[in-house]
């Protein structure tokens, strides 16, 4: 190890030491009451909390992280990556343009099959080394050659060259989006040369491979992470600004509401209907509502006796609690689906064909099946924590025994309900599966490539579509987004009356997020583009 490795080290523990310190002294503070004010439960006494000051303590509804690995994460550990690592390019929904971000321009041939970047020249990794064009080439090799998690993204990629130091070209099989290639919240993070030799154990135990705002300095068990402020940021610090984040996963919503009201943590979501009507009269805190790109759907085993048969899942469909879901279920927090891209993308059509509960014409779809339902038994799989999915499925499962179909409901932990879900064997596999999807780049194809496209080795096609027309209308649809955006969006819309018409899946609402946020911070914002993402980087101090 070099004397520069071992310095940085040596660093590294005592900013880890005091980070531990001030974490166990914001548990002490609040256990002890160090939070209560003459004015309420969520005055804090300004005395020298250093919870109040110091630490922005986001407690999440679920882990926060799969893997720390930027290479293979695919769900929840993109609010900790995006905080951490960045990409060349970042889609602003405010804007609705992708703009720079470790690149400064960027140009395409014709066809949008070569994609030439300069980077920024001011950028250093966590661990003191120079961003350059290298870090950048050997960052995404790194994921192609793994080909884990979202790394299905970066099919188009043949390879990666650079230019000098500070300019990378992309050369593509075919038109590819500047959406996928530079500012997916998957599969697009670029880490330091030496981080590219790094295996998955290194980058959960905290790491100095990002160029973000934060290190991570402390994970535990899926559980907990902590970020501590990169001094050296390209973007500069003000005094404003959380140098420490601590996000704690705690599942209960009952909970998280009382640390919301007691002051101890900031910022939180997901909450039952009721903890949220509670914490939104409390004159402490507001709320923070974003629509999102993020879609519930209910995938169908369609290579599974009775969910292969076409009327059989229209009768499904016509049987779903669809107003009851969004109107009472998620307390207005969602919209009904029109298709399998939600509202707010492009290539999103609100006058496509809207399933409604219609218990009738699920007796007429039934009948024309052919089932017979007399000693049918359909198993219906969530992942364990979602109140809201439990609480639908009942719903559905009284709809269904009016038609004589029995709906037995399960959660699960979701990698057991993953593991079955890609079991070999088709009657192994759950009938029904629900699951969120949000998008991995800001482009429709996120959907349509990952859900529906037929593949060999199935990723998260769940309903196990294997249809060539559809392929061929995706691929035609994908080519035509980089030259011709109008064509694309008209062949993507014609491909979703198509799943319409199959009924694979059943989209069952498209979601928004409620954020609980204390008065005492301002700047909480999620981009639809990256869901559940809160930068805390914008985040100021408000008294």
């Amino acid at each position: 190890m070099s004397e520069r490795r071992t310095r940085k080290g040596k660093n590294m523990k005592k900013r880890l030491a005091f980070l531990l310190c001030l974490v166990m002294l914001f548990f002490t503070l609040t256990a002890c009451g160090g939070n209560k004010g003459s004015e309420g439960s969520n005055t804090n006494d300004d005395s020298g909390s250093a919870a109040s000051t110091d630490v922005l303590y986001h407690v999440y509804h679920s882990s926060p992280y799969v893997t720390l690995d930027p290479s293979t994460e695919y769900s929840n550990g993109i609010m900790v990556l995006q905080n951490v690592y960045e990409t060349l390019t970042y889609y602003n929904s405010q804007t609705g343009k992708v703009e720079p971000k470790l690149a400064t321009e960027w140009s395409s041939n014709e066809d949008g099959t070569v994609w030439t970047f300069k980077l920024r020249e001011d950028v250093t990794f966590h661990d003191g080394t120079k961003m350059t064009s290298a870090d950048v080439k050997a960052s995404m090799e790194r994921t192609l050659s793994l080909g884990q998690g979202a790394a299905y993204n970066w099919s188009a990629v043949e390879s990666v060259e650079t230019n000098g130091d500070y300019e990378v070209i992309f050369k593509c099989a075919y038109s590819a989006p500047i959406d996928l290639i530079a500012s997916s919240g998957y599969a697009a993070y670029v880490i330091s040369a030496e981080a590219v030799q790094k295996d998955v154990e290194w980058f959960n135990a905290g790491n100095d491979g990002g160029t973000g705002p934060y290190t991570i300095t402390q994970a535990t068990g899926q559980d907990t992470v902590v970020l501590q402020a990169y001094e050296n940021y390209w973007g500069g610090w003000s005094d404003n600004q959380y140098k420490t984040v601590l996000i704690k996963a705690v599942q209960e919503s009952s909970a998280r509401r009382q640390m919301m009201e007691t002051g101890e943590a900031q910022l939180t979501e997901n909450l039952s209907s009721t903890d949220l009507e509670a914490l939104q009269a409390n004159d402490s805190l507001h709320s923070a509502k974003f629509d999102t790109w993020t879609n519930a759907i209910a995938f169908l085993n369609c290579e599974k006796y009775p969910c292969n048969n076409a009327d059989f899942r229209r009768a499904l469909a016509y049987a779903f609690p669809y107003e009851e879901t969004v109107n009472g279920v998620m307390v207005g927090n969602a919209v009904q689906s029109f298709g399998i891209v939600p509202s707010g993308m492009w290539a999103h059509d609100d006058t496509l064909f809207q399933y409604t509960k219609d218990l009738d014409k699920a007796k007429e779809c039934l009948d024309a099946s052919g089932v017979d339902v007399s000693n049918l038994k359909l198993t219906a799989t969530y992942g364990s924590g979602y109140e809201e999915y439990s609480s639908l499925l009942q719903i559905w499962q009284a709809n269904l025994r009016e038609l004589g179909i029995s709906l037995e409901i399960r959660g699960m932990e979701w990698d057991a309900q993953w593991a079955e879900a890609q079991s070999v064997n088709p009657e192994d596999r759950q009938d029904i599966l629900l699951m969120r999807w949000w998008p991995d780049y800001a482009s429709p194809s996120s959907w349509f490539d990952a859900l529906v496209r037929s593949e060999e080795s199935v990723s998260f096609n769940l309903a196990y579509i294997r249809d060539a027309e559809l392929d061929e209308m995706i691929t035609a649809a994908d080519a035509a987004v980089a030259s011709d955006r109008e064509e694309a969006e008209r062949l993507y819309v014609e491909v979703q009356k198509k799943l319409l018409e199959d009924s694979q899946m059943i989209y069952m609402f498209d979601d928004s997020h409620t954020f609980i946020v204390s008065d005492k911070i301002d700047g909480v914002y999620e981009n639809p583009a990256y869901s559940y993402v809160i930068h805390y980087y914008d985040i100021t101090k408000n008294g």
